[in-house]
């Protein structure tokens, strides 16, 4: 809330900088607050959950889409990193190698932190509706440029169907649905002042 003080006649800046700087709609470093814990809160819930679906479709057994994105980015950046000595480096501290079941899940969740990330700071203030509605925009978008782009992109067809039968499709876009209706419905509670 903005602290109001009578113009003072000696110093009439000071008032009207100290409104503008202090927890009022102008200060963006409160907002900036406001939206990074709430976003790791329910980041971190939900690409758990999400990791956890997608775990549990390994128990059934049943293959999904998983990994796209590593995979993609691995052809892409694989060169550069060898021929920068990063890859050797890496090797040579002892870190799990891409392609082992530990840095997998670890890129999984560093994205989905990323992802909650980007919701709070750039799409949840323009998307339209109530919270549920942002998360299904949000949800959709994400699997078309999964589906369209990233999994065509690493020779598994559009959404996977190269490899994946309909209920290991099915499967990835339920849990990856989770994962956004769970960031836009928390997000949008810890959001909420408290006793709305």
């Amino acid at each position: 809330m903005s602290r109001l003080r009578t113009p003072n006649r000696h110093d009439p800046c000071r008032c009207a900088f100290e409104t503008a700087t202090s927890s009022g709609p102008m200060d963006t470093t409160h907002t900036s607050k406001n939206r990074l814990v709430p976003a790791l809160i329910s980041g971190s819930t939900a690409i758990v959950l999400n990791t956890l679906a997608l775990k549990a479709a390994d128990l059934v057994p049943l293959a999904t889409a998983k990994g796209g994105l590593l995979r993609l980015l691995s052809t892409w950046f694989a060169a550069p990193l060898v021929d920068l000595g990063i890859a050797s480096a890496w090797t040579r501290a002892g870190a799990p190698a891409p392609t082992s079941p530990v840095f997998q899940t670890g890129f999984h969740l560093v994205v989905g932190i990323l992802m909650a990330l980007f919701y709070a700071y750039a799409l949840e203030p323009i998307l339209p509706g109530t919270d549920a509605r942002k998360g299904v925009i949000y949800a959709i978008a994400a699997w078309v440029l999964n589906a369209a782009v990233v999994l065509p992109a690493t020779g598994e067809g559009f959404a996977g169907s190269a490899h994946l039968t309909l209920a290991g499709i099915v499967w990835f876009a339920a849990a990856h649905g989770v994962f956004f209706m769970v960031l836009a419905l928390m997000y949008g509670i810890l959001r909420r002042p408290s006793g709305r």
